[in-house]
């Protein structure tokens, strides 16, 4: 008796694979004295997610990595976009657990780690790049209706709402409306032109952890052109565009940790404190603050380094002004307000 064959793995592109019917007999029995009570309604269902990925690469690589991501689930009915349809999961905890196998093999160091890092960089997609030759370009994650066709995701407002407990990710938001996403850090940003994805604000920020990339040979100003080291901090994440998850890095002063925001008596303002990284042997904080009037504004302060990590630093707020505390040095009192742009003269 020859083994029961593998579910279809259906690639969403211009061609599609072949369908297999599946042939299904119902066996159903009936008394013969009266007709039974019409049964319960049947509990309302959403009908689960459709999972996938869409890769790029050599078409054996791809094929490769598809097969390598299949749940062993059924892929009948499932959604026609750009990418592979890989199987079906109930609940978002799943598609999550999901996203976070393959987004990246590994995670780096703690987001709120004050040691500088120059831990490797885990490539976006894991091993399937090494393995396959496939690069990924995003996961996705679809509604499935309860009869197996497609439905509407509502994202929630609250993204910690979309983690299962076993993920120790942490929610964050853009600080401009959209950002470059690379696929590996660098000491400097590099050119846009360089980027791997693009993350934007009005859709959803996971921050996994943080590393730090530096310069040794950076000429300081007003050096005299001595070398010195410079630092930059990135954010190892996993930004939600719509139904796209995609696994990258972003420079960490333009990422904001919701948890980290301190406010005073009201919504407004509110503030944090963003180690960003370092020049010589000083530490450099962003300050980013959402003033009364909603708009955002920025101040760049320094500190002396710790040994080879970021100063303590505590922030509080109190009605429009914030109050900055480095480890060892006197607290330093700041309008949350558009002075906050000003540039030194």
């Amino acid at each position: 008796m020859s083994a029961p064959s593998r579910p279809v793995l259906r690639r969403l592109s211009s061609r599609t694979w072949p369908i297999v019917p599946v042939l299904c007999a119902l066996v159903c029995t009936t008394a013969a004295a009266e007709p039974p009570a019409p049964a319960a309604p049947a509990a309302p269902t959403s009908g689960g997610y459709w999972l996938g990925a869409h890769l790029l690469g050599p078409g054996p690589g791809v094929l490769a990595a598809t097969e390598a991501m299949s749940l062993g689930t059924s892929v009948e009915g499932a959604p026609t976009s750009v990418g592979a349809v890989v199987g079906q999961v109930t609940t978002i905890h799943d598609a999550m657990r999901f996203v976070a196998r393959w987004a990246f093999a590994a995670v780096v160091g703690s987001p709120r780690d004050r040691t500088l890092r120059q831990a490797p960089a885990p490539v976006p997609g894991g091993d399937l790049l090494p393995t396959h030759g496939a690069v990924l370009v995003a996961l996705t994650v679809q509604g499935r209706s309860p009869d197996g066709g497609t439905r509407t995701v509502q994202w929630p407002k609250d993204q910690a709402e979309l983690l299962p407990p076993d993920l120790a990710w942490v929610p964050a938001a853009l600080v401009p409306d959209r950002a470059p996403l690379f696929a590996a850090p660098a000491a400097r940003v590099p050119p846009t032109s360089e980027r791997f994805a693009l993350a934007r604000r009005s859709g959803s920020l996971f921050v996994l952890g943080a590393l730090d990339r530096c310069d040794d040979r950076s000429p300081l100003p007003g050096a005299a052109g001595q070398p010195a080291r410079v630092c930059l901090r990135w954010y190892q994440v996993v930004a939600r565009d719509g139904e796209r998850f995609q696994a990258g890095y972003l420079p960490a002063f333009q990422v904001a940790l919701v948890e980290d925001w301190r406010r005073g008596q009201g919504a407004l303002p509110r503030a944090q404190l963003i180690p960003s990284g370092t020049r010589g042997d000083v530490a450099q904080f962003i300050l980013i603050a959402r003033a009364r009037d909603n708009a955002v504004h920025r101040l760049t302060l320094e500190a002396p380094l710790a040994g080879d990590a970021f100063p303590e630093a505590t922030l509080s707020v109190d009605g429009d002004w914030a109050e900055v505390r480095f480890a060892g040095a006197a607290p330093r009192r700041i309008a949350l307000d558009a002075t906050m742009d000003a540039r030194p003269r």
